[in-house]
């Protein structure tokens, strides 16, 4: 672990992506506990959906494709490709698609799920799904 440097390719995700459905969301995570005992980090390809969530850890999103849209408290933050966004922890938000887009997401800390007890995630595969 944190030894040498890890590609991961957007093949991936490629799959999943071309076979995306009218309203769908779909997490591949990739940076995980077991390559970082800090962070986490993955692809999230959304379209046509709306996501609600507790956030219980920091986040930085990168839109790579489309327009994503992150409500909090009410006010929309829309992101373009090449945009970032911070988002803190303890925020009640909502992840958000009017057509398809990709994001990239690195989270701290890397055992958020674990720490909030939070055994299923929309969009994560339960054999992609990795609590710690």
């Amino acid at each position: 672990m944190g030894d040498q440097p890890q590609l991961f390719k957007f093949d991936l995700v490629q799959e999943r992506y071309d076979a995306m459905g009218g309203s769908d969301t779909y997490i591949k995570p990739m940076v995980t506990s077991e390559f970082s005992k800090s962070m986490c980090g993955g692809i999230n390809v959304l379209n046509n959906i709306k996501v609600p969530w507790d956030l219980t850890c920091d986040e930085i999103i990168y839109c790579l494709e489309g327009t994503f849209r992150l409500v909090c408290d009410g006010e929309s933050y829309i992101c373009s490709r090449g945009d970032v966004l911070f988002v803190p922890k303890d925020n009640r938000i909502s992840y958000e698609a009017d057509g398809k887009c990709v994001i990239f997401y690195a989270a701290y800390p890397h055992n958020w799920k674990q720490l909030a007890g939070i055994t299923q995630v929309p969009g994560i595969d339960p054999s992609d799904f990795v609590p710690g």
